[in-house]
């Protein structure tokens, strides 16, 4: 394994018993979507790449105005334009974070506001 979470099979309820909660003291925290600097993506030469890290970065000065910090995303959604650029996007990541990168979906749409190709929302937790 790689470092990621595992789910066991003891973890799941039983079907019969109902369902149960398991307290931690945890609070999901969620982050409206971030998009790259419009300015920077104005002339529409940026590459993929870097407009996610662009909005990697907006993600994480919102984490930090939450008092969190990039550990304590679980998972993020990126939105983008151009599916043919997953490899881009993923290279990305790998490149903003350094040993422990969140779960990620991409969901491929028609367009984002200010014709930029990537847009992420993210989820944490206040531990």
């Amino acid at each position: 394994m790689n470092g990621d979470a595992a789910r066991y099979e003891g973890d799941h309820f039983k079907a019969t018993a109902g369902y149960g909660a398991r307290k931690r003291n945890l609070q999901l925290v969620f982050f409206d979507a971030q998009y790259p600097d419009p300015e920077q993506t104005a002339d529409g030469h940026q590459s993929v790449e870097s407009q996610t890290v662009n909005a990697l970065e907006r993600v994480e000065a919102a984490v930090g105005r939450s008092d969190l910090d990039l550990d304590d995303v679980l998972r993020t959604t990126v939105y983008t334009t151009d599916l043919d650029r997953i490899d881009a996007i993923e290279s990305a990541y790998d490149a903003y974070f350094d040993a422990r990168r969140p779960a990620m979906t991409v969901v491929g749409v028609s367009e984002l506001p200010n014709d930029v190709a990537v847009q992420i929302e993210a989820t944490g937790v206040k531990r």
